[in-house]
């Protein structure tokens, strides 16, 4: 159980390592969903997956997933506003994080409800 809890930890330390640094270039990479604020949903998404799996252990993987997306998108509009010349923080950036967050964290509640429900 340990070595799965380790993997994921490292899949979520990596995925956070490339999304800030595709954040942080000059140029937005050109690939991806061909709408920025796509992106940005898809990013924080699967981002919330990954950093509930990583805090399955927890009390409460939910919250801290969610916690842990959302405090990423803030430092990644933080940081383009003040560590980079040629990116610029974005309210709509933003935004589209927490599009990506909500729907997952609402369909891993359901989820919750209904294995406790089965049990």
């Amino acid at each position: 159980m340990f070595a799965i809890r380790a993997l994921w930890w490292s899949a979520l330390l990596l995925l956070t390592a490339a999304i800030l640094v595709l954040a942080l270039t000059p140029a937005p990479p050109t690939q991806g969903t061909g709408w920025d604020k796509a992106n940005h949903a898809l990013a924080m998404a699967v981002v919330m997956l990954v950093a509930f799996r990583a805090f399955s252990a927890t009390s409460r993987p939910r919250l801290y997933a969610a916690l842990f997306a959302v405090s990423l998108g803030a430092l990644i509009e933080l940081l383009q506003g003040t560590c980079t010349s040629s990116r610029s923080a974005e309210w709509g950036d933003f935004l589209a994080d927490l599009c990506g967050v909500i729907p997952v964290l609402l369909v891993l509640g359901l989820l919750q409800r209904k294995r406790k429900a089965v049990c």
